[in-house]
């Protein structure tokens, strides 16, 4: 039995071996959470490892430890292709989670500057993820020029390298661009390829994107209620899908139909639903969104100060995210806006400000710059600078779609409607072949795990469930960890040790305090993971006995002539099932005005402390006045607190009761 148990561990060893960086990722996509869990048993060592680290985190949506592990594996000399990968990461962290553009494009760069001049899979995969997330940036940035190249690119290397899903990527974002720029002909040849594409894959997301353009192409018509259709068929797949900013984008689309087909009360609802989502979402695109969108319904109802103050928002948001095209249009919402209401100098300095170069800016915001200046013109009289004005934008103005183009949306129409009820058709189909296949998969896995577990036993070897141990550099990513431990239901106890080492080192100096605690230094790595802030240390213990033990063996190790105190905190019973770092955060402001009452009631010296609540979540951690909420549950007996062994509780309702 032992000779089988070695040979599944090289054949376990040798698939991971196996696995290529791709697949590895792929893994961790699957289940972020499982690679952090799996750091804690097997530390990260090398630059994959690290890489692993930081990717799961960007999957949990992790920004700052994202970025940390990352650059920690940038200086462990990765190879061409990881390296490639990683600054990849780290323009989609900056470009999504920070939304600073310019930073993204500028590690893109720097990742398709490395990269080898050769055609294996690896390089044209990396190669390919790249030009797409160029692509989205440029378009970001209001350059369809080159927004539209890297997409071409991206889209003929995904062609030749038969990758259906980057194909499907690639013909969207083209159609995307095409449509931003009126070229209706061109966006539906890219959506019409990709439906049958999206539709064999079962990519809900891409059919709902291509519902979702197909309804903005019957904006452009001016067919309002065939788009709202498409709008409505978009979010409630979205909805399904709990992609939140992509649900905004189609309630707005939505609001703005009904806005067009004067249904106003219809209009503000839906526009105040955009507004909420968007806020949740913290996406500063859709918060713009949804501020422009309520400025028009504003503007519509005749309220211009509204209007104003809400496009004053969405403009001072879209200068903070470094995208160009964006801020132009609110320029220019906002030059429309100060036109109404003959602030003449405001509107010229908007539309100065949205066309620093006019001749780069995309084709409908160009147009709609020409218009406004040559209506500000003919106000201030200039007539023959407003009529040259008028002129080229009318030069500029896309020519009306004849009925061939009219009958290429039908069609396309048509198809999405019968591609979404073949799918639904299908789905039945589909689960009855795949029922067999998990079975079967629920069987070995269930019999593999009977194996291994039957395997574990006989080895006799008891392992610790927790692995490794480690300090965390940053009280913040302390934090993140303990949330982590926290989700997984974890009855995790908080030990914290106040080290008052100023005197100490006021009398003996750095060096002899360093040596004094050297012994308790070397306890702390007994914890799970422990951080140092300021003169606290905080450690995470799977137990209430492992903490209480803990605490009792790190007191021994600090020599007697240091001041010190010490708490154990029942993390459950404190902050409830549901938590966040503000109410970590919190914790520490109990430790401490858990001190001055101590004080403030005569306790000298070495103070210990205990807590026990009578109720889950004993007060408001997240109130500004947190230490009146604190004192009231405490006096109450609502939150029980011992110090030395003595009620501190009791001892503030007997001052109470004699009050």
């Amino acid at each position: 039995m032992r000779h089988a148990f070695c040979i599944f561990l090289l054949l376990f060893t040798f698939a991971i071996q196996a696995a290529d960086l791709t697949q590895l990722m792929e893994q961790v996509k699957a289940d972020p959470q499982g690679q952090l869990d799996a750091q804690l048993k097997q530390p990260a060592k090398t630059a994959q490892d690290y890489f692993l680290l930081a990717y799961s985190h960007y999957a949990l949506r992790n920004k700052e430890a994202a970025l940390e592990f990352s650059n920690k594996a940038m200086t462990l000399e990765p190879d061409t292709e990881l390296a490639g990968r990683i600054l990849l990461m780290q323009a989609l962290t900056y470009g999504v989670f920070y939304r600073d553009t310019a930073l993204a494009i500028e590690k893109l760069k720097l990742a398709q500057a490395i990269l080898p001049d050769e055609d294996s899979a690896a390089t044209l995969n990396l190669r390919m993820d790249i030009l797409e997330s160029f692509a989205q940036a440029y378009n970001q940035l209001g350059n369809a020029e080159l927004a539209m190249k890297a997409a071409t690119e991206s889209l003929t290397l995904a062609t030749q390298t038969a990758d259906k899903q980057r194909q499907l990527d690639s013909m969207i974002t083209l159609g995307r661009l095409h449509l931003n720029n009126n070229n209706l002909t061109k966006a539906y040849q890219h959506f019409r390829a990709a439906l049958p594409l999206a539709s064999e894959m079962g990519d809900q997301q891409a059919i709902a994107s291509i519902s979702m353009r197909l309804g903005m192409a019957y904006q452009k018509l001016e067919q309002h209620e065939l788009a709202l259709q498409h709008f409505e068929e978009a979010a409630r797949l979205y909805q399904q899908l709990d992609s939140l900013s992509a649900q905004v984008n189609a309630l707005i689309n939505i609001g703005d139909s009904q806005l067009v087909l004067k249904q106003q009360e219809k209009a503000k609802d839906t526009y105040n639903k955009a507004l909420k989502l968007a806020v949740d979402s913290e996406d500063p695109y859709m918060l713009i969104s949804a501020y422009v969108s309520l400025s028009e319904l504003a503007l519509e109802q005749g309220d211009l100060d509204q209007s104003e103050q809400l496009l004053i928002k969405a403009h001072q948001l879209a200068s903070q995210v470094s995208a160009q095209s964006i801020k132009s249009e609110t320029a220019l919402f906002l030059a429309t806006v100060f036109i109404k209401k003959q602030n003449y100098s405001a509107a010229k300095n908007m539309l100065d400000e949205a066309a620093p170069e006019p001749d780069k800016l995309a084709a409908y915001l160009k147009r709609k710059h020409l218009a406004l200046s040559a209506e500000l013109a003919a106000l201030e009289q200039e007539w023959q600078r407003a009529y040259q004005l008028e002129k080229t934008a009318n030069q500029l103005e896309v020519a009306q779609l004849n009925d061939t183009s009219k009958i290429q949306l039908d069609s396309l129409q048509t198809s999405l409607e019968l591609q979404l009820q073949q799918e639904k058709q299908q789905q039945q189909h589909l689960d009855q072949q795949n029922q067999l296949k998990q079975w079967l998969l629920i069987t070995l896995t269930l019999l593999a795990l009977a194996v291994f577990m039957l395997l574990l036993l006989l080895s006799k070897q008891k392992k610790s469930r927790y692995g490794s141990l480690m300090q965390v550099s940053q009280w913040r990513s302390f934090t993140e960890l303990l949330l982590h431990h926290h989700q997984a239901k974890m009855q995790g106890q908080l030990l914290v040790i106040v080290l008052e080492q100023t005197p100490a080192l006021l009398n003996k100096g750095i060096r002899h305090t360093k040596a004094d605690l050297t012994l308790f230094r070397a306890g702390l790595d007994q914890s799970l993971f422990w951080v140092e802030q300021e003169q606290e240390f905080w450690l995470y213990c799977a137990s209430e006995q492992q903490a209480a033990e803990l605490q009792h063996q790190l007191l021994l190790a600090i020599p007697a002539d240091y001041l010190v105190h010490s708490a154990v905190l029942p993390l459950h019973a404190l902050l409830s099932k549901r938590i966040c770092e503000q109410d970590l955060d919190a914790l520490r402001e109990l430790l401490w005005y858990s001190l001055f009452l101590a004080q403030q009631q005569g306790f000298n010296g070495a103070l210990a402390f205990n807590y026990q609540c009578q109720q889950n979540r004993p007060c408001s951690w997240q109130t500004d006045n947190l230490r009146q909420d604190l004192f009231n549950a405490i006096s109450l007996g609502i939150l029980k607190v011992q110090v030395n062994g003595v009620s501190l509780s009791d001892k503030l309702q007997q001052q109470l009761a004699q009050i």
